[in-house]
């Protein structure tokens, strides 16, 4: 089973690397979670950091090419057990001048 809490808050003084939200995808297959992390990160301000739990010992390296893809940072990887915890910085905005959508945002329609 798969869950995705609140933010862990939304005061604007909260540090740059604290979670903002946990998202545990259990042993769920990576297609399950692709879609749990895209979604949620559209929810999280730009540069958050969310923190992913999961038992899939195969997500490893399927996380490590979206955080390429997207622009986001693996900050870490730790082995507890039989599940794995990943905290992941989500990409900063662009800079001032330089129009650049968020790798999560949908398409706008024409």
């Amino acid at each position: 089973m798969c869950a995705a809490s609140s933010p862990a808050s939304s005061d604007a003084s909260v540090p740059d690397d604290s979670v903002r939200a946990v998202v545990d995808a259990g042993g769920e297959p990576w297609e399950r979670i692709l879609d749990l992390l895209e979604r949620r990160c559209r929810e999280l301000p730009v540069g958050s950091v969310l923190e992913l739990h999961s038992a899939n010992p195969r997500v490893r390296s399927s996380l490590r090419g979206w955080c390429r893809l997207t622009g986001s940072t693996l900050l870490t990887d730790e082995e507890t057990g039989e599940q794995s915890a990943y905290r992941i910085k989500l990409p900063p905005p662009p800079a001032p001048g330089m129009p650049h959508p968020s790798p999560f945002q949908k398409p706008e329609s024409s």
